[in-house]
């Protein structure tokens, strides 16, 4: 009885122990998603500090700053003139009819103060309309441009994540982010793991949809300006570049595993197998040398892609987060 009070005790504790644990590590989790949100508003911040649409506002406010401050400077060194006029020039014995006068261009200058600050206003609102205006149709146009970039980033992540991966191991087929190395292509002259492939290497399937989506990230590059999301355009210029100059090592790679190149296959899968954890391009050379500059433009794609879904997701949140609040 006592040995059954004693499991039931223990048993509690331990159940109370787990759940002190879990509400730690679900504090700890918070705690750190914040601290990414924090952080993440930050570069966010940083980005819209040197978009082209930041300086043509601050552009914009500094010429209506200034020219409304010429205008009311001139009427009011028109009033001041008037009031000395009155006040030492006038003669004393002036007749109504010159007095109505001082009054009447007291008027005329008031009111011309008045219809600048108006005008002011007026331009500052429709400038902001017009700046909101031109920020929602980027976004469209890019989350229209999206729409037929995701899908290549899909079909480009299935073949990098199967060309990545050694037979035998689980494909993470959306994995956008890894820690691959030049070891992990030692298979990547085999039959491609993907149905929709068949008949290619698990090379040629990943050089296909690269240049698919190089060139959809080329046509959305040309086609938006990103004057409210540089972040967007910072990235997939990463991912250009990255290509451009990777393009010949990439065209290397994948010439060895063609008809007629069969002892030079081999000797590439051979100096894979051979490379560790440890080594570096500077230590290899020649067709390794060409592997690891293969390896290093995927890692470089893998973080543009990261920074580039990164943007997308929030201006899709914004996007559905203002149609939600029309709906209201």
């Amino acid at each position: 009885m006592a040995s059954s009070l004693d499991r039931s005790t223990r048993e509690a504790q331990r159940k109370k122990r787990d759940a002190r644990t879990e509400q730690k590590k679900e504090k700890e989790q918070k705690k750190e998603t914040q601290n990414q949100n924090r952080q993440r508003q930050q570069e966010r911040k940083s980005f819209k500090k040197v978009s082209a649409a930041h300086y043509e506002t601050r552009s914009v406010i500094r010429t209506m700053i200034f020219s409304a401050g010429a205008l009311l400077i001139a009427f009011l060194v028109f009033e001041i003139a008037l009031i000395i006029w009155k006040t030492w020039l006038l003669p004393a014995d002036a007749d109504f009819t010159r007095e109505d006068t001082y009054w009447h261009l007291i008027n005329i200058a008031d009111t011309c103060i008045g219809f600048v600050i108006g005008l002011t206003a007026m331009d500052a609102l429709n400038y902001y309309n017009g700046n909101q205006k031109s920020r929602r149709e980027e976004q469209r146009a890019i989350i229209r441009h999206n729409r037929i970039v995701k899908p290549c980033i899909d079909m480009y992540l299935a073949r990098k994540n199967s060309l990545i991966t050694p037979n035998g191991q689980e494909v993470q087929i959306f994995k956008v982010v890894t820690n691959a190395k030049v070891r992990d292509l030692k298979d990547m002259y085999d039959a491609s793991t993907i149905n929709s492939d068949a008949g290619k290497s698990k090379i040629e399937a990943y050089w296909y949809y690269l240049k698919k989506l190089n060139t959809a990230f080329l046509n959305m590059a040309e086609d938006i300006n990103f004057d409210y999301n540089p972040e967007i355009c910072d990235a997939m210029m990463k991912f250009l570049n990255e290509t451009t100059y990777g393009i010949a090592a990439a065209e290397a790679v994948v010439s060895f595993g063609k008809e007629g190149n069969r002892t030079q296959k081999m000797t590439v899968i051979r100096k894979i197998k051979e490379t560790s954890e440890d080594t570096e391009i500077a230590d290899v050379e020649g067709e390794l040398n060409t592997v690891f500059i293969f390896m290093h433009m995927i890692h470089a794609h893998e973080d543009a892609l990261k920074s580039y879904l990164t943007v997308i997701e929030e201006i899709d949140n914004e996007t559905q987060n203002r149609r939600k609040k029309l709906q209201q």
